[in-house]
């Protein structure tokens, strides 16, 4: 009992910590809003706007996915990956807030500069982002073989026998994308994937082009009340990959923590995320090279026409549904009553 509170009040905080950012990010964007929205009214639609695009854009197929593989691999580190959707958001976001600031300052400038930033940075964005979804998928091969070997172990070895969490940290490939991902221990550390997600440009692009229309528009605007798009484009961005990172997280943890769990689940769902990243990684790539290539063929134009967004919140019901599933069958086989024979008699043997 004890140590399910603990468990919980470290929730709470994580919660209340993350969920302070994005009130503070929100409350700024209202107040520099409130400074000039009766001068100029329409400012609250675009801000409206902003706040809707960021939760919107917080569904884009890239996001979940990232998220998703990197509480994985934190997870089979022993770390705490509650911060992960917030952290890979705020480092997204930056890109988003700088943007509009240098647009706000030198609007001339980018209106001319800004298409050919799209143009070279999307191409080189969206080219790190398959390459890292490409080397997660790859880390998350390598620990979907161990779940494989350790699942087929199981129906000739008595459960306490078999160590079920050691995963192979021998394996070359498995050593060679850890050393890649090395950097990444901490929470706080994956908003510089998020950062390198977003120098593709488009979202900042969009918010841009808000705080430009501002500008242009109503030239008294001042800057700072321009920003007001951003800082709400951040707080709707944050506040869904925050609450996708502690679903995540939860649901991981939860199966992480028996044997059995992380078996009858994580076969499963780690199948998905690896689909999933892999298959997003080589959409990336693909666009990427059509940008910096002129490639245009079928495959080309079949990868321009998808919906991203679309596509991530069907990885979202995916998710949520083999996480649904995988309960259900915890609970109709009766799962936990092997499982604490299991513990029954792996303390007995002690």
């Amino acid at each position: 009992m004890m140590l399910m509170t603990k468990k919980h009040a470290t929730i709470q905080a994580d919660a209340l910590r993350y969920g302070s950012v994005i009130l503070i990010f929100l409350i700024a964007g209202i107040l520099l809003l409130l400074t000039r929205a009766a001068q100029y009214p329409e400012m609250i639609a675009m801000a409206y706007l902003s706040f809707t695009m960021g939760l919107h854009h917080a569904f884009d197929v890239d996001h979940i996915a990232a998220i998703d593989n990197m509480t994985r691999k934190m997870l089979n580190d022993g770390k705490n990956t509650r911060g992960v959707g917030f952290s890979f958001s705020f480092g997204h976001s930056m890109v988003v807030v700088l943007m509009a600031l240098l647009t706000v300052v030198f609007v001339e400038w980018a209106k001319d500069t800004m298409p050919v930033f799209e143009q070279i940075g999307g191409a080189i964005g969206t080219l790190i982002a398959g390459i890292m979804l490409l080397i997660l998928a790859s880390v998350n091969s390598v620990i979907l073989h161990d779940i494989w070997l350790k699942f087929k172990q199981m129906s000739h070895q008595h459960p306490e026998h078999i160590e079920i969490d050691k995963q192979i940290v021998t394996s070359k490939i498995y050593c060679l994308f850890l050393k890649l991902l090395g950097m990444i221990k901490h929470n706080w550390q994956v908003a510089f994937v998020g950062f390198l997600f977003g120098l593709g440009f488009d979202t900042a692009t969009q918010i841009a082009v808000l705080a430009t229309s501002a500008t242009a528009a109503n030239a008294g605007v001042p800057w700072y009340a321009t920003m007001a798009f951003p800082l709400l484009f951040t707080a709707g961005m944050c506040l869904m990959d925050t609450v996708d990172g502690f679903f995540m997280s939860t649901t991981y943890n939860w199966v992480f923590s028996s044997p059995y769990r992380k078996v009858y689940y994580n076969l499963t769902i780690t199948g998905i995320s690896i689909l999933a990243a892999g298959f997003i990684g080589f959409i990336d790539l693909v666009q990427a090279f059509s940008a910096m290539f002129d490639w245009h063929n079928v495959l080309t134009r079949w990868v321009a026409a998808l919906d991203f967004n679309k596509m991530g919140l069907i990885l979202v019901m995916m998710f949520v549904v083999t996480w649904i599933i995988a309960i259900t069958f915890w609970h109709i086989f009766k799962l936990a009553d092997k499982e604490d024979v299991g513990i029954i008699t792996e303390n007995r043997g002690k």
